[in-house]
């Protein structure tokens, strides 16, 4: 049932006008979709008119094109799925309300049902640290303080991030290792004080104290850093052997999965240079770098919401194909993820919070009628409509 048919019968019920068989299939599509009963009593039925109305005024006002759009973009769906929301709310009413005047043998919508759906809950605050003897520590269990040390430095647990401290005296530059598995997240600070925030299914080689004329890392993934500064000693990024970022001290975001054919480096603040098949390349901040392995890097405007969604734990979609988007999904809520049917052209614009589950998502992209799910154990099949 698409979110037309959807809301038609809503109003329909609403109005009364509703055969019995559509009854039924609402019915039918609302416990299909796991929707609760609604305990509400008759005095909240004014309130909720009121609701309603500010509700959907609202999400119009939300929706319209003006001269300064909201920065916020909404699905396209979204003010068809706050009217049926809020539609839902006078069906269950309505029900309560009526159900001694309906006939024998309507449908009760009111009535609660037991239905499990299986959800995928999001990403947590998740790695492994392998230190440079070899050792490895789990650190999504492991309590506060120092977890580890290596010569006259401490590997210290904070809260959710770890903390790289060291008194100057007898070190080297043997490195350790972050790496932040599917469905995981993780921030770190480094000796220098450069904080670095990893995202899912990315890794991080470091030195537990840089010394000698630069400060080098290594990255897979994607992270998002910002450079302590320190002109003496520049801030290097290799990034999978494929490219170099050199910095003094700024703030800027890297994405270079495996998977993905391009390495993309965005600036917020300060001052880059990207070094890339013997070439450099120098970029401002709000743009960013993309290195498609061919002989030239193109420099591009960036959306810098877009690019630090993941960051701000936001999922942010700008007239993006299903499968870069189902490959965050992939990551973040750690399923597979096949496909069934032309995807070439199924695009989508809108906003999500990483912090909710994966079926309330999957659930709100299928209101577009463009692709529908089906998932099974960890994995999701994409079936284009």
């Amino acid at each position: 049932m698409t979110e037309d048919q959807y809301l038609s019968l809503c109003e329909k019920y609403f109005r009364g006008a509703c055969t019995l068989q559509e009854e039924h299939m609402l019915a039918a599509y609302q416990e299909e979709q796991g929707l609760s009963d609604l305990r509400i009593t008759k005095e909240e039925e004014e309130r909720l008119g009121k609701i309603l109305r500010e509700r959907v005024s609202n999400s119009i006002k939300t929706g319209s094109t003006t001269d300064n759009p909201p920065r916020i973009r909404m699905f396209k769906w979204q003010l068809a799925a706050a009217i049926a929301a809020a539609l839902l709310v006078f069906v269950y009413l309505g029900t309560i309300f009526f159900k001694t005047e309906k006939p024998k043998g309507s449908v009760n919508l009111a009535k609660k049902k037991e239905i499990k759906v299986k959800d995928f809950l999001p990403g947590s605050v998740n790695a492994v640290l392998t230190l440079s003897n070899g050792e490895s520590i789990k650190l999504d269990s492991s309590r506060n303080g120092i977890i580890g040390r290596n010569g006259n430095a401490n590997i210290s647990k904070s809260g959710n991030g770890l903390v790289i401290s060291a008194d100057g005296k007898n070190l080297n530059n043997i490195l350790n290792k972050i790496t932040v598995p599917r469905g995981g997240k993780y921030d770190i600070t480094l000796s220098d004080g450069t904080r670095v925030w990893l995202n899912s299914s990315s890794s991080l080689s470091f030195p537990t104290a840089f010394i000698g004329k630069e400060r080098k890392v290594l990255l897979t993934g994607e992270a998002y850093f910002e450079v302590a500064k320190n002109k003496e000693m520049p801030f290097k990024v290799n990034v999978g052997g494929k490219q170099e970022v050199e910095v003094l001290g700024t703030h800027f975001n890297i994405t270079a999965f495996a998977e993905e054919q391009n390495i993309t480096t965005t600036l917020l603040e300060g001052a880059v240079k990207i070094s890339y098949n013997k070439t450099s390349t120098l970029i401002k901040p709000g743009q960013m770098a993309v290195n498609t392995m061919q002989q030239k890097l193109k420099v591009l405007p960036a959306d810098l919401e877009e690019v630090m969604a993941w960051k701000n734990d936001m999922f942010i979609f700008n007239n993006e194909n299903i499968v870069s988007i189902m490959k965050k999904i992939s990551r973040w809520y750690d399923v597979d993820v096949e496909y069934k049917g032309d995807v070439s052209g199924v695009n989508f614009d809108g906003n999500y919070s990483r912090s909710k589950g994966l079926k309330s998502l999957l659930r709100n992209i299928e209101l577009t009628d463009k692709v529908r799910f089906v998932t099974e154990e960890r994995r999701v099949t994409v079936i284009v409509r």
